[in-house]
């Protein structure tokens, strides 16, 4: 057997100025062909899952192409043209083929094409004919929808916020594939979406969460007969379009009844829990002090709605100005996207002290700049090899990175990095000098990812009130 992968993955928000074209895509590493297959080797990720799925099935995997950015804004269209014509042109070299095996995000916004996956997806339909399997694993934020549902044989998400699960989700959905291919099942889908649009934090499945509930019961189903998978995707809020939302994608084996029955069960007890679904995080000067007032730490100051990951500024300046002004010791701060300051630091070189402003640069959402004078201690390339629990082997850049002293040794350590930073790793602070675990206080620029790996780390954790555009406050 012999099947095309392809890797074409952003999750869109509409809110940001930041265009995320080819040379935001170029930022994550773009890579062509049995390239894919070097990089990927033996990491946590959905394409070594790929990989170990051909070796234990025997089929030949016949990579297209990775393509992945940071969060951001609007994709223009021409990106998506390069993109979608690497992966139809990998179908269309590889000649005769046993079947299509994607990833994709599934809240991807072009210009002019709210549905992205819908549009990918189809493409690929068309160019294969319509007998051909076409399978696709996504993000549990993915903004679903029938356009996509129509398009693919099957579609898989994530079950875990973090998504600790890529790997696994991976294997699944190629072991789904090679029994779609022998004709052990044939998949049928329905797809439900209630009117409901949640905050990220509580889709978090490492708490006591909605969304937690709802993957138990999605997993307590999937045991039943007939039913092949049901997928519960949070959505992605920060999207202004029409498919943006919470959703429920169930298969049943040839059965459409079964299928509609499943996903509408998960849809109610969705709805019954609809007002545990609101989150209220706690006002920055407050957050601070309680982080400042505790007794030991790392304390976690979450600036959630500055996330990376969610496609903002990455310089919001409210949790660092509230540090300065109530004299905060023994912080680091991960991260301040901002050029014009690294520029600055990079003039003046390790040990200078210099007085500027930083921060509040790429629009007016995330707080104003703020003045810092700080020592140089550090100037790094940007670049480290993650270890925690999310795309564990993989290299990371953030690019060129200084960590700036403020107040001396044991006061504020802010970390400006040239790409906005997704904190998510221990290594965003170890690759850099700072350890962690000796820090009062952590702040992170996550909505929730951090958890992974700083929740074993942390004496407390805050989910802080500051200004973006990745707000719980929709």
């Amino acid at each position: 057997m012999r099947i095309v992968t392809g890797t074409i993955s952003h999750e869109t928000n509409t809110f940001s100025n930041i265009p995320t074209d080819l040379n935001e895509f170029g930022k994550q590493g773009l890579t062509l062909g049995q390239d894919v297959l070097k990089r990927f080797a033996g990491t946590n990720s959905v394409e070594a899952a790929f990989m170990d799925g051909a070796r234990q099935h025997g089929f030949e995997v016949i990579p297209s192409v990775y393509a992945s950015a940071i969060p951001g804004g609007f994709i223009p269209r021409a990106t998506l043209d390069w993109m979608l014509g690497k992966l139809l042109d990998g179908i269309k070299a590889a000649g005769k083929i046993d079947g299509v095996l994607l990833h994709l995000h599934g809240a991807m916004v072009v210009e002019g094409i709210e549905d992205a996956e819908g549009f990918i997806l189809e493409a690929v339909r068309k160019m294969v004919g319509p007998k051909l399997p076409v399978v696709s694993e996504l993000d549990l934020h993915g903004n679903v929808t029938e356009q996509m549902v129509r398009n693919a044989d099957l579609l898989i998400g994530y079950d875990t916020y973090p998504h600790v699960d890529v790997y696994e989700r991976g294997r699944e959905l190629t072991d789904r594939l090679m029994d779609i291919i022998k004709g052990a099942i044939r998949p049928v889908p329905a797809l439900e979406k209630p009117p409901l649009m949640p905050p990220l934090q509580s889709m978090v499945t490492t708490e006591d969460t909605p969304m937690r509930a709802l993957i138990e019961l999605a997993h307590q189903i999937e045991k039943e007969q007939g039913i092949i998978s049901v997928s519960v995707f949070g959505g992605f809020p920060f999207a202004d379009i029409e498919p943006a939302g919470f959703g429920v994608l169930a298969y049943a084996d040839n059965n459409p009844s079964l299928a509609r029955d499943a996903a509408r069960r998960v849809v109610r007890r969705a709805w019954e829990m609809r007002e545990r679904w609101k989150v209220h995080p706690t006002p920055v000067r407050e957050a601070v002090q309680q982080a400042m007032a505790a007794p030991e730490g790392p304390i976690i100051l979450a600036d959630i709605a500055d996330s990376g990951a969610g496609g903002t500024a990455g310089d919001g300046t409210e949790v660092l100005k509230a540090l300065l002004v109530l004299g905060a010791r023994g912080a680091a701060v991960c991260s301040i996207s901002d050029q014009e300051a690294i520029d600055k630091c990079l003039l003046a070189g390790v040990g200078a002290t210099l007085t500027m402003v930083v921060g509040g640069k790429r629009d007016r959402l995330h707080g104003e700049p703020v003045e810092v004078t700080g020592r140089v201690r550090l100037i790094h390339e940007g670049s480290f090899v993650r270890k925690g629990p999310q795309g564990t082997g993989q290299v990371q850049t953030v690019g060129r990175t200084v960590v700036l002293e403020i107040g001396g040794r044991g006061g504020i350590e802010l970390m400006l990095t040239e790409h906005r930073a997704h904190p998510n790793d221990l290594e965003y602070f170890r690759a850099f000098g700072i350890e962690p675990t000796d820090r009062k206080m952590l702040v992170l620029k996550s909505a929730a990812h951090y958890r992974a790996a700083f929740g074993p780390i942390a004496k407390g954790i805050i989910d802080v009130d500051a200004p973006g555009i990745t707000s719980p406050n929709l």
